[in-house]
């Protein structure tokens, strides 16, 4: 508090006691609430942390600077007020505080917020206003969901990066784990190549491809001494200075190499799952009409039509291959011919290709008959108004990149239903509240069925 509000508020007479002696000690025991504000304290006193039942604890304005990380002891704490201290960090101990709900860092000198506290899945407020917050967490000092969703998401991250660097230097660089530069040189890569993968489930799958992926190169002490050498006038600092800023060149071009590598390995192994569920697939339609060996040849006369060329050779400058490879498996009914006898690539491709145009055109046309249905609504609207609100609104229903038998359904509903779902107001027509309209009535219309 400010001097003048400190003078209106008198210490209490038992502020320079034992805290053993203390009642609001004596009464915490009883009601497991701590209060100990304003009372001069530098940190938080010892017998404190035994109390572990308590749930809350008031320690705001005193003089704490830091937070003891056996704070972590109050296992049952769901408020910690520290507001006006000159608290400079939180601990990452606090994430063992699993029950705590409410954190009050108001008016103290906290900069940052380690990222262990995104953990904490009972936390819903943490109050940092008139805190010095860095940069990097200032955008969201307002929201507690959204801090605590990029704390967590950079702690999963942080937690994959140093269990791939501890794999690496277990394993693959084992040779160079010991030396400064193959430390130094691992460490850079990892972060270089953490920073080519932002989502998560593409870096899990590289963390658990590393020994794969990685370069070699770097697993050789001859390797690494050519790259990493020095003037022998260089003291220890410059020495890591230089090495460091070679590094950092390095992995930025290798996590680069490393991702096209990357993006090859998985379109490989998708490519081995396509063709197990290619093979069930035909030999479920063909049974007993097929020979087993025919299969292996018929895949690769299927996947030799669907290359960068054969795209190309269409006017494509796209190569959805593994796409239109499950299209034909989710559609294969429609696709194979009825003899197994006639089974070949650019036939199939030819039949996937007729089907995904007629899919295409079926979507056209429902979009179309809704365009018309509310074009008689909004009569007083320029056409490609109408249009758009029409295409907008079938846009949500789109399931794939082709047209489903339930989305051509839904389509049709609406464009029968047009003046029931679409407001009478054409300013008024917002196109996710008439999804939403439409499944409120597709619900009801179930239930009443099932009745």
């Amino acid at each position: 508090l400010p001097c003048s509000c400190r003078e209106l508020h008198p210490s209490p007479p038992w502020r320079n006691m034992a805290l053993s002696s203390c009642p609001r000690y004596e009464q915490a025991k009883r009601t497991r609430i701590l209060h100990l504000n304003d009372m001069g304290l530098t940190s938080i006193p010892t017998p404190v942390l035994s109390l572990t039942m308590l749930t809350r604890v008031d320690l705001s304005y005193n003089n704490i600077e830091e937070l003891t990380p056996d704070i972590q002891q109050l296992v049952n704490l769901e408020n910690l007020w520290l507001n006006g201290n000159p608290l400079n960090a939180i601990p990452s101990e606090l994430q063992h505080c699993r029950k705590l709900k409410v954190l009050d860092l108001r008016d103290t000198l906290v900069e940052s917020i380690p990222r262990e506290i995104g953990r904490l899945k009972n936390l819903f407020t943490i109050d940092l206003r008139g805190t010095p917050l860095c940069e990097e967490l200032d955008p969201f000092k307002g929201s507690t969901e959204e801090l605590l969703s990029y704390l967590d998401v950079k702690d999963r991250r942080t937690n994959i990066a140093l269990e791939m660097e501890d794999k690496l230097l277990s394993a693959k660089y084992l040779e160079t784990a010991d030396m400064v530069e193959g430390g130094i040189v691992v460490n850079a890569l990892v972060k270089a190549v953490c920073a080519q993968f932002p989502e998560m489930d593409e870096l899990k799958n590289c963390a658990r491809n590393a020994d794969r992926l990685f370069p070699q190169r770097y697993a050789s002490p001859v390797e690494l001494r050519a790259l990493f050498h020095t003037n022998p006038s260089d003291g220890p600092a410059a020495k890591r200075k230089k090495w460091g800023a070679i590094a950092t060149k390095i992995a930025e071009k290798e996590a680069v190499k490393l991702k096209v590598s990357y993006i090859k390995l998985r379109r490989e192994n998708e490519m081995v799952k396509l063709s197990a569920d290619m093979e069930l697939k035909i030999s479920a339609i063909y049974y007993d009409n097929h020979d087993p060996t025919d299969i292996e040849g018929w895949l690769r006369s299927i996947y030799s039509c669907f290359t960068p060329e054969n795209y190309a050779n269409e006017g494509r400058s796209d190569c959805p291959d593994l796409e239109d490879i499950k299209f034909i498996i989710q559609h294969a009914t429609r696709i194979f011919p009825k003899e197994s006898t006639d089974i070949t690539g650019p036939l199939i491709r030819k039949s996937m290709l007729d089907l995904q145009r007629k899919l295409t055109e079926d979507r056209e046309k429902c979009v179309k008959g809704i365009i018309s249905s509310i074009s008689a609504i909004y009569s007083d609207r320029e056409p490609p108004q109408v249009a758009k609100l029409a295409r907008d609104v079938a846009k949500l229903f789109e399931r794939d990149r082709f047209a489903t038998e339930k989305e051509l359904e839904d389509l049709k509903k609406i464009s029968a239903d047009a003046s029931l779902l679409f407001p009478a107001e054409f300013d008024s027509a917002d196109p996710k509240a008439i999804k939403k309209l439409f499944k409120q009535r597709e619900i009801a219309a179930n239930a009443s069925i099932g009745r």
